[in-house]
């Protein structure tokens, strides 16, 4: 194997190496800020959450924008659980999130950006 064969080889190990990386890391933003909602709305009687988007914006390294549909233990009129589309505003205390406030709902990366810049 020639030298230019083997730096090209350990590049795209490197390069997925660090894509395999950035990818773990945001699974567990997302499942810290599930598990910061849940403990935020528990009091409401919420019995799931589930994430649609997890968006941090360079700019803003400790704030965060998260999407979430969240079920409640309650019933709508047609017997079915309630269900409600929210979004939140994160910011970061040490290694984990905590809701800052309640905001519009997106799934769109750039109206999450809006929103984390203070928008409506």
């Amino acid at each position: 194997m020639t030298n230019g064969r083997l730096e090209c080889r350990i590049l795209l190990f490197m390069l997925l190496l660090s894509t395999l990386f950035a990818a773990a890391s945001c699974a567990t933003n997302e499942s810290k800020a599930k598990k910061v909602i849940q403990e935020y709305l528990k009091p409401h009687g919420v019995t799931d959450v589930n994430v649609d988007l997890f968006y941090t914006n360079p700019n803003l390294p400790d704030k965060a924008y998260t999407s979430a549909t969240v079920v409640y233990s309650f019933a709508s009129t047609e017997g079915k659980p309630q269900r409600e589309f929210l979004g939140f505003i994160l910011t970061r205390a040490g290694n984990e999130w905590r809701v800052e406030s309640i905001t519009g709902y997106t799934k769109e990366q750039k109206e999450a950006a809006g929103y984390l810049a203070g928008g409506k």
